[in-house]
């Protein structure tokens, strides 16, 4: 398929009020595995459109893949939500009226991440989100380990519509013109590049690409990650926050999620050391989950 660009993410507003996620890690933040990759057990079942071929509605797109992404790794089946759910929320968001172009306008990713927080899409809502400076690639590396996904806002310059549509990684290329803004998807990465999801496929970015034209991410936090107490990557609700509580001597941000039914255990071997992740990830949840709740009182959002 040919793509013609349709911009849909408006600028980035750093001024205003967000959750930072670099102010709730510490430097000793373990180093992220050297890749990851949660994109590619989706692609069998597909990854859709979302009607971003026709309209500039990638940040609604994004939704879309994401809670595919989330699901499928959290229990085998990628839920898939209906283009109807995509395009009610970019229509409540962005004022856009089908069969209007004038009102295609886009929208601003944070505006987004509200919406998808207080209302949902297709049934599916988060429970906090937070922006992570795009060059703290060690940060985003780790979001993206932990939590399945990231979203991104990204300048699409003239080049990489024509490599996108050429079957081409994005690589950066001096002087091409912008074409507007854009919001993906960001599952993947090795030790060099970096994969997205955008217009129904997955699309690989250079390391130089990321550092020229990406200019905002945010990472949404699902209880979707956690199937049955459990995320996909073996962190136990219950056990993080019990660990979580010894070590600082606050509440178990987890204890009113029931566990998973378990078979009889095993002897039980010689504890080890507790992964400074587990303590790290049921941190950021709680604090992500109550700041946002405070920021959304203190700004008059609905629902709050």
């Amino acid at each position: 398929m040919t793509i013609r660009f349709r911009g849909g993410k408006l600028p980035a507003q750093p001024a205003r009020p967000q959750l930072r996620l670099e102010d709730y890690v510490t430097p000793e933040l373990p180093e992220p595995p050297s890749s990851v990759d949660w994109q590619t057990p989706v692609d069998a079942a597909g990854w859709p459109m979302y009607g971003n071929a026709e309209i500039g509605d990638c940040t609604f797109a994004e939704i879309g893949h994401h809670i595919q992404l989330v699901t499928k790794a959290a229990t085998g089946t990628a839920v898939q939500v209906s283009d109807s759910a995509v395009l009610t929320g970019y229509e409540a968001v962005s004022g856009y009226k089908p069969g209007d172009p004038s009102t295609d306008v886009g929208c601003r990713i944070a505006d987004v991440m509200d919406y998808w927080l207080k209302t949902g899409v297709g049934g599916h809502r988060i429970i906090a989100h937070a922006s992570i400076d795009p060059s703290n690639t060690k940060l985003v590396k780790q979001a993206i380990a932990l939590f399945g996904g990231v979203s991104i806002g990204m300048n699409v310059p003239k080049s990489a519509e024509d490599q996108f549509n050429a079957g081409q990684p994005w690589d950066y290329v001096r002087g091409s013109r912008s074409l507007g803004g854009h919001c993906v998807l960001l599952g993947a990465y090795g030790p060099k590049s970096w994969k997205v999801i955008t217009w129904a496929a997955e699309q690989e970015m250079t390391d130089l690409f990321y550092q020229h034209e990406v200019d905002e991410i945010r990472l949404p936090v699902t209880t979707e990650w956690f199937k049955d107490g459990k995320s996909p990557t073996g962190l136990d609700m219950q056990a993080m926050g019990a660990d979580y509580a010894a070590l600082t001597g606050r509440p178990n941000p987890f204890a009113n999620v029931p566990p998973a039914p378990q078979p009889t255990p095993p002897p039980v071997p010689s504890p080890s050391p507790v992964d400074p992740r587990l303590v790290q990830a049921a941190a950021l949840t709680q604090q992500l989950d109550a700041l946002m709740t405070a920021w959304a009182h203190d700004n008059h959002v609905n629902g709050a």
